[in-house]
């Protein structure tokens, strides 16, 4: 995903006003942790990403801040810590906080009346890896419970698929955690000029002996908006011909991939990039569509096309019995909400990414969007399994096919010809 498809982003917690992706990496968003005091921020270096704070009642009483050119304002709440600078001096104020001190460029944030300003909440303070606010990659900190919004941190070298470019990550206008151990909850708002693709229904090959059609069950539109409740959502097979995967290799159904962090903040084993298997919405609001798969075998290599159905009525933030959207976010036209429950460990710390396609498909590779969150547990955990889930596994590999990343062989070690995705040594195709 590209830095300047990030910075498109906007993020929220429940019940605060939506700010940045990267602002909001910088001064996080906690879904469970109360906060107290207010802050005053002021900062100065080059580059950067200007957002709002807002006015949720997650953690902090609020306060005033100026806007900077670049750099990150100070950041404090109990016990917490102070943003650092960018390029010039920087400085942060806030009860049980400490002075922000200089750094190599950073992101810029205004003020608010609420700790989505920058509050840290009780306690620690964010790590924030890349410069200049590239990236936007943070961790855990130790002791603290919160949930918060990360930079995937992709494209990247570190597999075969990490170089894989997410065109479309604009259409997440919002991810927001809740819950608690064991029972979290992610829910992912899109907005676009098409309806989400909710998965392939049908898939027709093309051979020299004729042509074959395959359908698949996925939940229909009944009215707009609609809902529905483990929506089914077309085919889930990983290989071969009906295969429910985009051309690089992305599930077309909405997908959610977790990793559990406990014992190493930087593991990102469960992700899609590293062979992480996939998990289907436990719910979906709004309006959304299937798409129809085409193989042509007729051609070598054989010739994959993806063709979304036409598109519902519009329905704009009107998400019928979904959660409201949180206020701010930009429409398109379509608007959906996807909802996953996740069983979290107590004591375990988890990274949740989470796919998505849009609905017209018409750039190379797939149009899909990418987002990041981790819940972090209180204590510390040095017993920690790292099974990566905390919860189901998701889907498993078809008779046939080797089992890869986490549970499997390590993704480099994949017969050649195949690449390690969704949790499985997959022939392209």
């Amino acid at each position: 995903m590209k830095l300047s498809r990030v910075r498109s982003w906007n993020v929220a917690a429940r019940g605060g006003r939506p700010a940045s992706l990267s602002a909001l990496a910088a001064a996080a968003t906690f879904a469970f942790v109360a906060g107290c005091g207010s802050k005053d921020g002021a900062a100065s270096g080059s580059g950067g990403i200007s957002a709002h704070g807002g006015s949720g009642t997650t953690s902090g009483a609020g306060g005033d801040g100026a806007r900077a050119a670049g750099g990150m304002t100070g950041q404090a709440g109990g016990g917490g810590s102070s943003g650092g600078a960018g390029t010039g001096a920087g400085a942060g104020t806030g009860t049980g906080g400490t002075t922000g001190g200089p750094g190599s460029g950073g992101i810029s944030a205004d003020g608010g009346s609420g700790a989505m300003a920058g509050a840290l909440g009780t306690g620690g303070s964010i790590v924030v890896s890349g410069g200049g606010g590239n990236g936007g990659v943070l961790s855990c900190v130790p002791g603290v419970e919160q949930a918060i919004i990360t930079d995937c941190g992709y494209p990247s070298t570190a597999s075969a698929l990490s170089s894989t470019v997410f065109n479309e990550s604009e259409v997440l206008r919002a991810i927001v955690p809740s819950g608690s151990w064991p029972n979290g909850v992610v829910s992912v708002y899109y907005n676009d000029e098409h309806a989400l693709t909710l998965g392939v229904r049908s898939v027709t090959v093309k051979s020299a002996a004729g042509t074959t059609t395959t359908d698949y069950p996925l939940t229909a539109l009944g009215t707009v908006p609609g809902s529905a409740l483990a929506p089914q959502t077309g085919t889930n097979v990983l290989s071969g011909e009906q295969s429910g995967l985009d051309k690089s290799l992305r599930p077309m159904w909405p997908s959610l991939f977790i990793t559990d962090i406990s014992t190493n903040p930087m593991n990102r084993s469960g992700d899609w990039q590293q062979g992480g298997r996939p998990r289907a919405p436990d719910a979906v609001f709004g309006t959304w569509k299937g798409a129809v798969r085409t193989v042509d075998t007729t051609v070598n290599p054989p010739l994959v096309t993806i063709a979304p159905d036409a598109d519902p009525a519009k329905n704009k933030w009107n998400l019928g019995s979904g959660d409201p959207a949180p206020a701010g976010l930009a429409s398109e036209g379509f608007g959906a909400e996807m909802r996953w429950n996740v069983a979290l460990t107590p004591g375990h710390s988890y990274r949740i990414q989470v796919l998505v396609h849009d609905g017209d498909q018409n750039k190379t590779g797939g149009d899909s969007g990418e987002a990041c969150v981790l819940f972090c547990a209180s204590s510390s955990c040095s017993e920690c399994g790292t099974d990566g889930t905390g919860g189901s596994k998701g889907s498993t590999c078809p008779d046939g096919l080797i089992a890869c990343g986490e549970g499997g062989i390590p993704p480099e070690s994949c017969p050649t010809g195949t690449d390690c995705a969704n949790g499985c040594c997959i022939v392209p195709l």
